[in-house]
């Protein structure tokens, strides 16, 4: 059984954030509570060949995208990853990155529709850096959903450790609502 929420069953006292900050926000607080239902070897586990990175690696990259985020000001930069970085092998840092992140959102201050160039490549072959025009908030959007990818994946590792996850985990969005609408 799911337990999905809907709008009219939230908490009263939560802040009235923009819909893209509060799901930006919600994602966080997800990964928080997933990380808190494992143990540290689960964390840096391997199940090749099922899935080739460990949750710590699936958190080191969409953490990136959040950090590109939060580091830019014009530019976004997705090509700045920081692999081998001990997010990749230390729960207790990906926790504190995330209890970092939420801060930053609850209190994100950033125009939603403030143009920003989005840098990333876009070949396996040879490098070529496109430089695309978007928005913050389409920017957060896709940071957000690209997190709940990885989330899927850390699920079937944890699954494979015999690890019980919320069954929302994971979960895109849309779905939620498909099965909510069920």
């Amino acid at each position: 059984m799911f337990a999905i929420t809907t709008s009219s069953q939230q908490s009263a006292s939560q802040p009235n954030h923009a819909p893209v900050i509060q799901g930006g926000i919600e994602t966080l607080e997800q990964a928080h509570l997933f990380l808190e239902q494992l143990e540290d070897r689960h964390y840096t586990y391997l199940a090749t060949p099922i899935v080739a990175s460990s949750v710590g690696q699936h958190f080191r990259h969409w953490l990136d995208l959040f950090h590109a985020l939060a580091n830019s000001t014009s530019t976004i930069d997705y090509n700045q990853r920081r692999r081998g970085h001990l997010v990749e092998t230390s729960r207790a840092a990906a926790l504190a990155e995330i209890e970092y992140l939420i801060q930053w959102l609850t209190q994100c201050s950033a125009s939603l529709q403030k143009s920003v160039t989005v840098l990333v490549e876009t070949s396996l072959q040879e490098t070529q850096v496109c430089s695309l025009s978007s928005t913050w908030e389409r920017e957060l959007s896709f940071a957000t959903l690209h997190a709940q990818h990885h989330f899927a994946m850390a699920k079937v590792v944890a699954h494979l450790l015999h690890v019980e996850t919320d069954a929302a985990f994971g979960l895109a969005p849309a779905t939620a609502s498909f099965i909510r609408g069920q």
